[in-house]
């Protein structure tokens, strides 16, 4: 594995992978070949948390040390371009020219930095949400650290490298390609999705590949692969240390040009192990569609306004989007919300035979099935159950117990919204907005 340091640099990487030419074709080249051969074929970045050793049929707070961080090559092709897929993976993994990529990589950091600032600014409620789970979770943080608003800070060190010292940079690359490519074979995975007849016409391809093409062969045997089930992620460490210093629990303002504010408070409702039940889904679906869409959309005047709870990591946050009203008043709403559901549990969520509690176990399920999976999805759910450890007894225990949720479980919610533990706040807004807050907080400038 290579070391946490070089984990700001895989999103380099992957576009590179997905933007470059190889040893004998220029960019366009490649791509306009990979267009005509497939239904295309591109690189993606994974992180995941997986349950620890013993898990698999629990649903408990994850401890946010045991996580895969993976590079996928995906890509899609008829029965009678079976023949060109694998070759096309060898060599987008093997032969892409990094030596020859400083334009390239160097146009895609800067289209970067400018989408994400422009992100920051339109979709504020989201690096919000992240930015606070980022504060609890070691995995959190580093999954902030490489999509959040703090890869804006990546981006940059990143770009003014490559504008002073592009041979450090290609090292640095060709090191971390090579790390994955001699892996060992059980830290590696194919999965395929097709009818029975695509998938008994792509065997022999696919056996070639996984012989032939993977791990490739450096000279030195790969080292092995840990089972990160049973043990801490090798950045773990160095991570949960500038987690520490650079995101601790505090209050957050992020400045950006803007008319609106993007407010989020969260915080942790339970412990790592503790068992979660999935009746927690239903009542955060209850809060966003009850009492933050009636008092916080409908009244205040916000564009959205969201509750969130997962159970992989324990924490909850609620949040708005594009909230017209100043962040003190969105706040103080926010902390009204578990009083409500506690009056609502001895009013309307009793009345009519707890009909309310019927509707949110419905939305809810409804979220979570969603509509018919197409095969490429099917296929890339069934492979990341598999890869977190997720039994299908887990997955029946949830459903059941979002079934069986009861006005006892909203009481158990609200109270425990009462006594977060250590809850912070991250708000995206103007830098004369955060100024009128009367109070302390520290702030990172887009």
């Amino acid at each position: 594995a290579r070391p946490y340091e070089d984990a700001i640099l895989l999103p380099s990487l992957i576009s590179l992978l997905n933007e470059a030419g190889t040893s004998d074709m220029s960019a366009a080249d490649f791509r306009n070949y990979v267009g005509k051969s497939t239904g295309g074929v591109y690189a993606t970045l994974e992180i995941m948390s997986v349950k620890p050793t013993g898990w698999d049929d629990d649903i408990k707070v994850h401890p946010g040390v045991n996580m895969l961080t993976m590079l996928f090559i995906k890509g899609k092709c008829t029965i009678e371009k079976i023949s060109d897929l694998f070759p096309l993976y060898t060599k987008m993994l093997t032969d892409i020219n990094l030596d020859d990529s400083q334009d390239i990589l160097r146009n895609a950091l800067k289209s970067h930095l400018s989408s994400k600032k422009s992100s920051v600014a339109s979709r504020g409620h989201s690096f919000a949400n992240r930015r606070i789970r980022g504060r609890y979770s070691v995995m959190n943080f580093v999954e902030e650290k490489i999509y959040g608003v703090s890869s804006l800070e990546s981006y940059a060190a990143i770009l003014e490298s490559v504008e002073s010292d592009w041979e450090k940079v290609v090292l640095r690359l060709k090191n971390l390609r090579e790390a994955i490519l001699n892996g060992s074979r059980n830290g590696m995975v194919l999965n395929l999705t097709g009818d029975r007849t695509v998938l008994d016409a792509i065997m022999v391809e696919a056996g070639d590949f996984l012989v032939n093409s993977l791990p490739w062969d450096l000279g030195h045997p790969a080292p092995p692969t840990p089972d990160f089930r049973s043990v801490d992620h090798p950045w773990i460490a160095s991570a949960e240390k500038e987690m520490i210093q650079s995101n601790p629990v505090r209050d957050e303002g992020i400045v950006v040009s803007t008319q609106v504010a993007y407010v989020a408070e969260g915080g942790r409702l339970y412990d790592v192990g503790d068992p979660v039940s999935a009746s927690v889904s239903v009542v955060s679906h209850y809060l966003t569609t009850g009492y933050m869409w009636d008092v916080i959309r409908a009244k205040n005047g916000a564009y959205g306004a969201y509750s969130q709870f997962s159970s992989h990591d324990g924490i909850a946050t609620l949040f708005t989007y594009r909230d017209p009203n100043t962040p003190e008043d969105t706040l103080d709403a926010f902390h009204g919300a578990a009083s409500t559901i506690l009056e609502d549990a001895k009013s309307s969520l009793i009345r009519d035979d707890n009909a309310a509690i019927t509707t949110s176990i419905i939305g809810t399920i409804g979220g979570l099935d969603g509509s018919a999976l197409s095969a490429n999805d099917a296929g890339w759910v069934s492979l990341v159950r598999y890869l977190r450890g997720e039994s299908a007894l887990s997955r029946q225990r949830w459903r059941k117990e979002m079934l069986e949720t009861s006005v006892d479980d909203f009481v158990d919610y609200a109270k425990r919204l009462k006594s977060w533990k250590t809850p912070s706040i991250a708000i995206v807004a103007s830098q004369s907005a955060l100024n009128d807050m009367e109070r302390e907080m520290s702030m990172f400038k887009v």
